[in-house]
């Protein structure tokens, strides 16, 4: 709040008046420039712990999405493995002749800085290339996510029919529907492997904490 205070004397001449009307007006532009200043400095430091935030955040996503590389080779391998053991047993119209293995180790990616500086609308006070840059970052890793969530569900239904009896005696529909679980979730591991892979390029070209 800006504060005008009347001449402590009165004024006698057109002289007076109009230096009293050029000091108010200099008193009032230079409380506004230090008003401007002191909300542009504010800007500027909010603006830099969102960025640090936000890139301390990808730093973290950068690490997860290289383990997850390790994790989906995994995947593969073990559930390659099952397959086999599911497709001779449909040919023998037998149990399957080894363990089903169908548990996962992969990390899920963290958004928490992201929707806080949604949020509080500190992202309006970024460059918009530095902006897009990042918003892509976390598209690529929502869809990621969205992908890898259907795999695991299928996963969870495969380790489901894996698990039906309780002496772990599989009967040969529950083969057959094992065969159809473990291939959907193939597919959907192979292509949430394929967004990793995109998603570890973009977060590998965004600049790293300073």
């Amino acid at each position: 709040m800006l504060d005008v205070h009347l001449p402590q004397g009165d004024i006698h001449t057109w002289k007076g008046f109009f230096l009293h009307i050029v000091t108010i007006t200099i008193g009032l532009l230079i409380a506004i420039a230090l008003e401007q200043t002191v909300e542009y400095v504010h800007h500027v430091e909010q603006l830099h712990a969102v960025r640090r935030e936000l890139l301390a955040e990808l730093d973290l996503n950068r690490d997860l999405a290289r383990r997850n590389i390790a994790g989906f080779d995994k995947l593969e391998t073990q559930l390659a493995h099952d397959m086999a053991l599911l497709r001779a047993a449909q040919a023998s119209h037998a149990p399957p002749a080894g363990k089903l293995d169908y548990s996962w180790d992969l990390d899920r990616t963290s958004d928490g800085a992201w929707q806080a500086a949604k949020q509080s609308g500190a992202l309006g006070l970024m460059p918009r290339d530095e902006l897009r840059r990042i918003a892509f970052d976390y598209d690529a890793m929502d869809s990621f996510m969205d992908i890898v969530n259907t795999a695991l569900l299928q996963l969870q239904v495969a380790g489901a029919i894996a698990h039906r009896s309780p002496d772990g005696t599989l009967t040969l529909r529950d083969v057959d529907e094992l065969v159809t679980a473990t291939s959907e979730a193939q597919g959907k591991l192979a292509l949430a492997k394929q967004i990793q892979g995109f998603v570890r390029q973009s977060l590998e070209s965004t600049p790293a904490t300073p």
